[in-house]
């Protein structure tokens, strides 16, 4: 008996010796056995939805000697886009500024850095409600803001996705079960009941964006924004027990 009993103890160590060997750095517990038998397979649905929102990146760039007249040229230049954004339909609460800063900038071509002057950054973020807006938005911004306008991106968005979510959601089901379903004749087992699921979503869309331009008679052209479609994608991991 002792030496059953030194021969226990002995393994024991081991088992706590490995288990503390391979954790170093991260310590997991887990007091429920980890059951990984059945059908494990992904599901993907997708919806394809026209975008009911737009959001335009515009902001102004201004760089003069002194930082008095660079924040000064700035803000003039950033308040005429803001108002123009505004006098196109954009409520004052769909405008938000995402970026201003000011930095100095230097000649290193010399033996030092000799300052030559300021840079001001100063950027919005428009949120439009009435995609047809988005061109002009866009075109009244960028000739209110004049040299020192700087366009930073466009992108659309869906306002509320929950019904093209849940369509998704029951397409990417639907998708797992038919491969689980044929797996499970393939193996020639009964299909159970699904032990765990989880999903993961996205939703975006591209566009087109071609700059602005201006037409034969030397008129101004709107620019080109094809608002196309959003992608709203989700995809499940399903684990069937198999009976």
């Amino acid at each position: 008996m002792k030496r059953s009993y030194s021969l226990a103890a002995f393994a024991a160590g081991l088992a706590a010796a490995a288990l503390f060997s391979g954790c170093a750095g991260e310590t997991t517990v887990n007091n429920q056995p980890v059951e990984t038998s059945g059908i494990t397979v992904s599901g993907t649905g997708q919806v394809q939805v026209p975008p009911d929102l737009g959001f335009v990146n515009v902001g102004i760039q201004v760089t003069a000697a002194t930082v008095e007249q660079a924040r000064d040229d700035a803000a003039e230049a950033a308040d005429a886009v803001i108002k123009s954004i505004k006098s196109n339909g954009v409520a004052d609460k769909d405008i938000k500024t995402t970026g201003l800063s000011i930095q100095p900038n230097y000649d290193y071509r010399t033996s030092g850095a000799v300052l030559t002057g300021y840079t001001v950054t100063n950027t919005v973020k428009a949120t439009v409600r009435d995609v047809e807006d988005m061109s002009k938005v866009v075109d009244g911004a960028v000739t209110a803001g004049g040299n020192a306008a700087r366009l930073q991106s466009i992108s659309f968005g869906i306002e509320d996705e929950s019904k093209p979510m849940q369509e998704a959601r029951e397409k990417a089901m639907a998708d797992a079960k038919a491969k689980a379903e044929q797996l499970a004749k393939l193996g020639d087992v009964s299909l159970g009941a699904p032990v765990t699921i989880s999903e993961t979503q996205t939703s975006g869309g591209g566009i087109k964006q071609d700059a602005a331009g201006r037409d034969d008679d030397g008129g101004s052209v709107p620019t080109p924004i094809e608002v196309g479609t959003n992608t709203v994608t989700v995809n499940v991991t399903v684990r069937w027990a198999i009976q």
